[in-house]
């Protein structure tokens, strides 16, 4: 077997052919222990200040096992370098690390972490979501767009030279959007996703003290019913700013991350956490359940959530072999008119929320590419609850709770 140094370590000739390739891998385990929380699910006519889930029939630990194979295979072409990388992830799930708060259940399954073929600075299939900058550093979750597996594109990047690129995608919106975008669907309506692709655009900046990036979102949100007796779209879009600003004075490797940004119908890059297990979500804000919709059906038509967050990370190597991340996040959702006007219901009636968190975690690394670290993070939510008891449901309470999270994570990347 022929080594090939043309594009870093761990290449090697394909026998019989002029590619290069390159086989890697990753395996994960996981253990995360939630404190036992009643979590508010709604408002009834019996009594507001009680309606939670018995806190006795809720999850507290979480178990994960993961395998992943990635390929990455290049051949030198007259126009370039043509590349196709593949990742692929099975996983073993159970508890809050894979199903709801108060559901004890099990799961194991394959998922296309990334499957791309770029050449001449396009980028065809699914990889990283070109609005995402801060890193995956926290074994858990922060407030900002960060989607674990990607999404669907087709991509131009352009590169000027100094470290200045900018890329333009054309995406697909389910990649990184909710599941749950658009609340108080009418009867028989329909959440269109794919009637326009999603536009992501991003102009970065890479240089010897850290990078710069600009990016922004846009997106054609329709919602229809087969009668068309409900038939309304709206334009959503998100912007933002990311700064990494490396710190080789407190020791090697050391960086800190800055991001802020607004979203107008796109809670996905703000205060949602749809890269991360929605158990996490609803879990790690608090004992009380915020939900994140990024749209509001109403008959007058489609209502925007209006949302925007901070957040900052700071990466620390005292040695080698230790390492520690620190960071704080926050996030606020001005929820439409609409929604504030009907009773908590979680999904159709919400009402303005904050959430922040900070968080720790603490990484021995023995030897390159194999860590074991311990996390725990610490969140808090803050909204509004319209009551149900009385006449107009005019009464708003204030609901705020908080929560602690921990885990374990052993991994190994190859």
């Amino acid at each position: 077997m022929k080594v090939c140094t043309a594009y870093g370590a761990g290449f090697f000739f394909i026998p019989g052919s002029d590619t290069c390739l390159k086989i890697g891998g990753r395996v994960r385990a996981d253990y995360a222990y939630v404190t036992a929380k009643d979590q508010f699910s709604g408002v009834n006519a019996a009594n507001v200040a009680t309606v939670k889930n018995a806190k006795d029939a809720a999850n507290t630990l979480g178990w994960e096992a993961r395998g992943a194979l990635n390929f990455d295979a290049r051949t030198n072409t007259a126009w370039g370098t043509v590349q196709t990388a593949a990742s692929i992830r099975l996983a073993r799930t159970t508890g809050v690390l894979g199903a709801d708060y108060a559901a004890s259940s099990t799961s194991a399954g394959a998922t296309l972490e990334n499957a791309f073929i770029r050449f001449a600075g396009f980028t065809f299939g699914a990889t990283r979501d070109n609005y995402a900058f801060m890193p995956s550093l926290t074994y858990a979750g922060g407030h900002w767009g960060s989607f674990a597996n990607g999404a669907k594109q087709i991509a131009y990047t352009a590169t000027f030279g100094g470290g200045v690129s900018a890329t333009i995608a054309l995406q697909d919106y389910l990649d990184t959007a909710s599941t749950r975008s658009v609340a108080n669907l009418p009867t028989g309506g329909y959440y269109a996703y794919n009637s326009a692709p999603q536009v992501n655009a991003n102009i970065r900046v890479d240089q010897s003290w850290g990078a710069l990036q600009l990016m922004g979102a846009y997106a054609d949100v329709s919602v229809n019913t087969a009668t068309d007796g409900y038939d309304n779209n709206k334009g959503v879009y998100a912007i933002g700013a990311g700064l990494k600003v490396n710190l080789p004075m407190l020791a090697k490797g050391d960086a800190l991350y800055l991001t802020a940004n607004y979203a107008n119908g796109m809670t996905e890059y703000t205060t949602g956490w749809t890269s991360f297990k929605s158990s996490s979500y609803s879990r790690e804000v608090g004992g009380y359940t915020m939900n994140h919709p990024s749209l509001v059906a109403e008959t007058t038509g489609l209502e925007t959530v209006k949302s925007w967050n901070i957040a900052a990370l700071l990466e620390h190597y005292w040695t080698p072999q230790y390492r520690s991340n620190l960071w704080a996040t926050y996030g606020q959702l001005d929820a439409p008119t609409g929604a504030k006007a009907r009773a908590w219901t979680g999904t159709t009636g919400f009402g303005d929320s904050t959430v922040w968190n900070v968080g720790t975690n603490f990484a021995w690394l023995p030897v390159r590419n194999f860590e074991i670290g311990v996390e725990l993070i610490y969140s808090r939510v803050n909204q509004d609850v319209r009551s149900a008891i009385t006449a107009g449901n005019s009464t708003v309470f204030s609901k705020s709770d908080s929560n602690v999270s921990g885990r374990l994570r052993v991994e190994r990347t190859f």
